[in-house]
């Protein structure tokens, strides 16, 4: 019996192509795929936000005020941004009426960058906010000190823990105390707040010198559980280098 002639090789790649040799095109980074762009974890965005006119700015403004000064100012830089390069501001002629009403929000959030910013970071205790923050590998060496001493807060002992596992590059102030209330305190402003609430008006700058030794050391290089809670914190007026 004759053998039935083969395909060649060329018609039988054309029915079945190799395409795992071709690979397709890396996507290019989105610059707008920023939590404050998307809404990939809902119950973690703040609704309400927007730069459509002066009430929305407003609104977005009174939305954010119990969050960090930081969270504040990233978020106001979006809208104020948003606003600039919208289509609509772009196709629209100079002062047209059209665009009045974006222009007037923005006019909000740039008072807010420029004035409003400014004075709330200058009035921040602690070298603008107890920064910089001790390192994750210090408040990690004694955070089982930290998880048992009855001198430290929960709230304290909270932060440490947190603190400890956020991942490399994640910032205080997009990450929530409480996820689902993401207009009230992240752990930028739970920290600060409750740091201000422990360390007296005078003791936030300038080092140990402003504090007595035996608030800072129980021993030659056992810290007291005061000096224990400020750790907790990410905060000593120790440098850090010199903690044990």
């Amino acid at each position: 019996m004759p053998k039935a002639k083969s395909e060649s090789k060329t018609k039988a790649a054309r029915k079945d192509p190799i395409s795992t040799k071709t690979k397709p095109p890396a996507k290019l980074k989105d610059p707008k795929a920023s939590h404050l762009y998307t809404d990939d974890n809902p119950s973690t965005t703040i609704h309400g936000t927007g730069f459509k006119d002066s009430a929305a700015a407003i609104r977005t403004l009174d939305l954010i005020k119990d969050r960090s000064l930081i969270y504040q100012w990233q978020t106001v830089n979006t809208m104020y941004n948003r606003a600039k390069h919208h289509p609509a501001m772009k196709k629209a002629v100079d002062g047209a009426a059209s665009t009045q009403d974006m222009r007037n929000a923005m006019e909000v959030f740039k008072t807010w960058l420029e004035e409003t910013y400014p004075a709330s970071k200058a009035a921040l205790r602690g070298s603008e906010g107890f920064k910089p923050l001790l390192s994750k590998k210090v408040v990690e060496r004694y955070l089982s000190r930290i998880e048992e001493s009855g001198s430290v807060g929960e709230q304290a002992k909270a932060f440490a823990r947190m603190y400890v596992a956020l991942p490399k590059g994640k910032k205080l102030g997009n990450v929530l105390v409480d996820d689902g209330k993401p207009t009230e305190a992240d752990w930028d402003r739970k920290r600060y707040d409750v740091l201000c609430g422990i360390v007296a008006a005078g003791k936030d700058e300038g080092g140990e010198e402003g504090w007595k030794v035996s608030e800072l050391w129980a021993d030659d290089r056992v810290v007291t559980g005061q000096h224990l809670e400020l750790i907790a914190l990410a905060w000593s007026p120790v440098k850090e280098a010199k903690l044990p």
